[in-house]
């Protein structure tokens, strides 16, 4: 009963406890370890997380196609430029795009919001990571997920 006292006491004199001197120590790591995820994987801490909300809207639309595949069209897409980080051995940022219902995690069919359409358009945390053309791979993952509605 003493320590509890004691600990409400230096409370309320204004000498942090331990635990709020714990917490506050831990505060910046929280928003830390997210900037690193984001910074390894190509995006910046100014263009949100790879899976979260992006301020970044679908500028690349595609060309209307509408018949997309996941296995024809995407999938050579993501293991060419994606998997590397967002596979079954790394997983950064808790995605794994190896599969398609890995892919279905940040794919929502017919959404042009879907996550993985706003981090593969430009301006999105993983535009950069694509290579060759980028505007045809992005205008082919949006018509796959909106056009095609994430066809396996």
């Amino acid at each position: 009963m003493v320590p509890d006292l004691h600990q409400r006491g230096v409370e309320m004199i204004g000498v942090p406890s331990t635990s709020s001197l714990l917490s506050s120590r831990l505060a910046p790591l929280v928003v830390l370890v997210p900037a690193i995820v984001v910074t390894a994987c190509g995006g910046s801490s100014g263009t949100g997380s790879p899976t979260g909300p992006s301020s970044v809207s679908a500028t690349i639309t595609g060309s209307g196609v509408s018949t997309y595949t996941y296995t024809t069209d995407v999938r050579p897409i993501l293991n060419a430029d994606c998997v590397q980080c967002h596979g079954p051995s790394q997983r950064q940022a808790g995605v794994d795009l190896s599969s398609y219902s890995g892919v279905m995690q940040v794919t929502a069919a017919g959404n042009a919001s879907s996550i993985l359409i706003l981090v593969t358009q430009p301006g999105g945390a993983m535009y950069s990571q694509l290579s060759g053309n980028r505007n045809v791979k992005a205008g082919t993952i949006y018509d796959w997920v909106v056009n095609s509605h994430a066809a396996e």
